[in-house]
């Protein structure tokens, strides 16, 4: 793991061929690997791509700026992970009969009965959506998944 702090990027781009090969070059030719890459809906002719990754402040400001510059991307807001402004969605699959909820310390909202079969649907900051993601895990996830959102 990487002393970097842990950045996300949202990025608007053209809805066209290239776009996310343009963003993905960026952060590759200078040695930046992601931690995720999701791309949203297109709406209007661009759609939403998010990116986590870990870099300096200093990296992450050249990355951003060499990213605005791509003629695709129409905007790029980029914020620590750890701000609470940035929000995600979780999903926790658990083995059959085993119960789940959300760690009493976090703030987030959830659905779902695990121990019913069901998955578990949470929405919170992505701090605290980690934070259930890692309990999750712990105790037996068959399948867990993390998606940041754009709005």
């Amino acid at each position: 793991m990487t002393a970097d702090p842990r950045w996300v990027a949202l990025v608007r781009g053209a809805d066209r061929p290239g776009t996310l090969t343009a963003l993905t070059s960026v952060f590759s030719t200078r040695g930046v690997s992601f931690d995720s890459l999701a791309t949203g809906a297109v709406d209007g002719g661009s759609g939403s791509i998010a990116v986590t990754f870990h870099a300096s402040l200093r990296r992450q400001q050249h990355l951003v700026r060499t990213v605005e510059r791509l003629t695709a991307v129409q905007s790029v807001v980029v914020r620590p992970a750890s701000d609470p402004r940035v929000r995600a969605a979780g999903v926790v699959q658990m083995p059959p009969g085993v119960p789940f909820a959300p760690p009493p310390t976090v703030a987030v909202r959830w659905s779902g009965d695990a121990a019913a079969g069901q998955p578990v649907i949470v929405e919170g900051s992505l701090a605290d959506i980690g934070a259930v993601v890692l309990r999750a895990r712990e105790q037996g996830a068959l399948a867990t998944a993390t998606v940041v959102l754009s709005a």
